[in-house]
């Protein structure tokens, strides 16, 4: 979904390994390092994995805003910025990784903050499907229904069209890389609260953000599709 949308704008978001790492570390530490109620330590990691990859992915929008960068380029140069600093707090103790360790890897999320399983743990089918459907619902409206959403087609269809009618096309290109990158920071979470809760390393990712482009190219950048 964060990938097709910025298609959508005319941005090529191929960041989507570390948005998702620096996502999956956020909430990561606050599923296994904060302490708080059930459903509200959901929400507060959910809340903070999204916030970190959007603003990963806000760099690039806005470096592409105020100097004309491309964001193929950033986006892929802060994949590996995103993998060393992740693999950084993995083997520093206090940080991200497990107490008692020297492997690069993270405690068990705290029950907490776990996605719920759908049909039981005999199924790899958690509360983060739900999130998923959810996403592609507000996506659609943002793009279809919403006066942003059609800025956003507008600056993606020409951006030169667009900048003559008015449109802030700069905003546009940040705004649109915020938004995408929140929700490929909600696949990082998804990883982190309801795939893998035993504890994480920098695989985390699983190629999934790689993946995203094709499934985005194959889906005609539509949410549904």
């Amino acid at each position: 979904l964060g990938v097709a949308l910025a298609f959508r704008v005319g941005m090529f978001n191929i960041g989507g390994r570390g948005q998702m790492l620096v996502a999956a570390a956020a909430a990561g530490w606050v599923g296994f390092g904060v302490q708080l109620p059930w459903g509200l330590h959901m929400i507060v990691a959910l809340v903070a994995g999204m916030v970190a990859g959007a603003v990963w992915a806000g760099i690039a929008g806005v470096l592409k805003a105020r100097t004309g960068a491309h964001e193929v380029i950033v986006t892929i140069m802060l994949n590996y910025v995103a993998l060393y600093f992740v693999t950084w707090l993995l083997n520093t103790p206090g940080l991200l990784q497990a107490p008692g360790t020297n492997n690069p890897t993270t405690p068990r999320m705290l029950e907490t903050a776990v996605f719920p399983d759908l049909f039981g743990p005999g199924y790899n089918l958690h509360f983060g499907f739900i999130l998923s459907l959810i996403a592609v619902a507000v996506v659609w409206w943002i793009l279809e229904r919403s006066s942003l959403g059609f800025r956003f087609r507008a600056v993606g269809m020409n951006p030169n069209a667009a900048r003559v009618a008015g449109i802030n096309v700069k905003s546009m290109y940040v705004y649109a890389m915020l938004i995408s990158g929140a929700l490929v920071g909600l696949a990082g979470v998804d990883q982190v609260l309801g795939t893998v809760t035993t504890g994480f390393s920098s695989g985390i990712d699983a190629g999934i953000g790689f993946d995203a482009i094709t499934v985005a190219l194959l889906g005609r950048s539509t949410p549904v599709g």
